[in-house]
């Protein structure tokens, strides 16, 4: 019943397009995808941020082959085994040089892409289009990952998301297919973006049994299903296992150091609740009311799709509990950015819910007041996502801009700065402990070249006052907001 009522409702609306001549993917997809790229696009203009210079420090002072072969053997200074989002940075710095433009077009066109091939999974699964918008804007406008395009670094959780929905797809067709040859033609396509898929978030090779659950579901003949669907998802299981043997046998992914058990129960409903309510973000032993409510709501709203829904629904919340499912583990912090993930699988949830409100309405209804109420609602659910994006993004903003005026003002004193230098600010906006050991350093090298360093330093520190006795030139101290240096050697 639950899929009767989609395919007879799709073909009025096929007919209904047909005698205006207008598809409805004319309007709904545009709509979709224009509100992803505007919001998204402002990040554009982010500079680096945080970490983000450690890779690219990796590229100033090693040899190309090194710095590759060292993504690819897992042997690089943050050892994930992520060689895609690795050999994007390369190709950044080789086009624009320390300027992360080039990567962030690549980052926000990929998650443009990803939220138009949601759409195109909704719409071949339920004939859908409004359905399918629906996807799409939930995926693309979430703010339960804000800051995810905001960094650099995480290009991984992009590039990552963009191939396992391709993935999707691939499987999808491949289940549909009534032909052999093309059949087998997707099959080996979906093992194709499953591995890239994992070489830009190795972490993902546990989503095989999503797409093991979408062979089952959306094989229309049941002779011989169960059979066909393991055979089909067997590549993709053994790429998964592989990957997880290697780790587990080189113990060289740095996860290994913070994955533990203790909050496990605390972080799933962190995580669960903010997909539902994209407000706030504790720390894993702190789980706020509004998350600890809204986990379990979200819990049963999959649940019932699962088992009442179209199909597409069922996958959803199997794809969400995987994506989410690596990060519980992580326990000495939270990030908003591990939820990028799993928010594909949020908007197929979110869709199929929407479609079981439409299809159980009474039919006394008017179609047209539903039309209307349903658009308002999206809109407000849109605008209400775009407004939490960007206030929530507003840190990722400003640290950003902390950051290219840093940059600014240490580039504009020192134009060049020797090899095997320490170059010592007091006062600057990067005091804390955590940026002195990996991040000023890689700033350093990314600025001046391999073997400089750079430190700031709190004023009145023990380090600061011994900077300032020195007479070295490549000291400098900010005084209302103006580096100003405290020696005028030859520099």
């Amino acid at each position: 019943m639950a899929v009767a009522a989609p395919e007879q409702r799709a073909k009025h609306e096929d007919a209904a397009a047909t005698r205006t001549s207008v598809s409805p993917h004319l309007i709904f997809l545009p709509i979709a995808l224009m509100a992803t790229l505007a919001l998204q696009f402002t990040t554009l203009n982010h500079y680096f941020y945080f970490d983000d210079y450690v890779p690219f420090a990796e590229i100033v002072t090693q040899s190309r082959w090194e710095y590759i072969s060292n993504l690819v053997t897992s042997t690089d200074l943050t050892p994930n085994w992520r060689p895609l989002p690795g050999l994007l940075f390369l190709a950044n710095y080789e086009i624009a040089g320390m300027d992360p433009l080039p990567a962030r077009i690549v980052m926000v066109a990929m998650h443009v892409g990803t939220a138009a091939m949601l759409y195109y999974v909704v719409q071949r699964t339920t004939r859908q289009a409004w359905a399918a918008c629906v996807a799409a804007l939930v995926f693309g406008l979430n703010p339960a990952y804000v800051g995810a395009l905001s960094q650099v670094t995480t290009a991984t959780q992009i590039m990552a998301g963009f191939f396992l929905v391709a993935t999707l797809i691939a499987v999808i067709e491949c289940a549909l297919s009534d032909d052999r040859r093309r059949s087998l033609m997707w099959l080996g396509a979906s093992a194709v973006l499953y591995i890239l898929a994992i070489a830009s978030h190795e972490g993902m090779a546990i989503m095989f049994p999503a797409y093991g659950l979408a062979f089952l579901t959306f094989d229309a003949n049941s002779r011989g299903r169960l059979r066909r669907s393991a055979l089909r998802i067997a590549p993709l299981a053994l790429v998964a296992f592989a990957t997880a043997i290697s780790f587990t046998a080189c113990g060289c992914n740095e996860g290994t150091d913070v994955w533990g058990t203790s909050y496990v129960a605390e972080q799933t409903l962190i995580y669960l609740g903010r997909l539902l309510y994209p407000v706030g973000l504790e720390l894993p032993n702190d789980v706020g009311l509004a998350h600890a409510v809204a986990a379990p709501v979200l819990i049963v709203v999959m649940a019932v799709v699962s088992f009442g829904g179209p199909k597409v629904g069922r996958v959803g919340a199997l794809w969400v509990v995987l994506a989410v499912a690596p990060h519980v583990f992580i326990e000495y912090f939270t990030a908003s950015r591990y939820l990028y993930l799993a928010t594909p699988g949020y908007a197929l949830v979110f869709a199929a819910a929407a479609m079981m409100v439409v299809e159980r309405l009474p039919t006394a209804v008017d179609r047209r007041a539903v039309a209307a109420v349903g658009g308002a609602a999206v809109v407000l659910l849109a605008g209400w996502y775009a407004y939490q994006t960007y206030e929530q993004d507003e840190h990722f903003r400003d640290a950003s801009t902390a950051w290219r005026g840093y940059h600014d003002d240490v580039t504009a004193l020192w134009p060049d700065v020797p090899p095997d230098t320490r170059v010592i600010t007091i006062g600057g906006p990067f005091q804390k402990y955590e940026y002195q050991l990996y991040i000023l350093p890689a700033f350093a090298e990314t600025t001046w070249g391999p073997t400089r360093i750079l430190q700031d330093y709190e004023p009145g520190s023990l380090p600061a006052q011994l900077a300032l006795t020195s007479d070295s030139p490549y000291v400098a101290v900010y005084q209302d907001g103006v580096l100003t240096p405290i020696n005028h050697g030859d520099r």
